[in-house]
């Protein structure tokens, strides 16, 4: 008989204790896993941290936490990457475009670029594949088409 109370007091204590692992996952890490996966990095964090001093062993938020700090780290070496390639391009722009042309590059002007001219032949040639293709595009379509029904005069 003292086998039926000690059962029901330690699943009365089961119950208690996942029902308080529930209510903290409601409280903090749902939400914090939310923020986090909208990309709002700084109010997960924040509600990691507030959960973590009240429940400082909880293995979600300990988790989520890794996570995060993961992700700074990445943010952080792809800024600092960013700005190392911003610049060398500015470098780079220095380098090649200098603020003053030089006085060469000011007195002689663009040469202008000779325009391919085509002879009659070869625009006849052109005019004639376009013709041709434009004749295939249509002998393609005529398949689907059909062909013109003839119909008798009602009138």
């Amino acid at each position: 008989m003292k086998i039926l109370p000690s059962i029901l007091f330690l699943s009365l204590a089961a119950t208690a204790i996942l029902a308080g692992a529930a209510e903290r996952d409601a409280e903090f890490f749902h939400p914090a896993a939310s923020f986090y996966i909208q990309g709002d990095a700084t109010a997960s964090s924040n509600l990691v941290a507030k959960g973590l001093s009240i429940y400082p062993e909880d293995g979600k938020l300990l988790r989520l936490k890794d996570l995060l700090e993961k992700q700074q780290e990445q943010n952080q070496q792809q800024n600092e990457e960013q700005q190392n390639e911003e610049q060398q391009n500015q470098e780079n722009q220095e380098n090649q475009n200098p603020s003053e042309p030089s006085e060469e590059q000011q007195q002689q002007p663009p040469e202008p670029k000779p325009a391919e001219q085509m002879s009659e032949d070869e625009a006849k040639q052109l005019l004639d594949a376009m013709r041709q293709e434009e004749k295939n595009k249509r002998m393609q379509l005529h398949p689907v088409l059909g062909s013109p029904v003839k119909v008798d005069k009602d009138w």
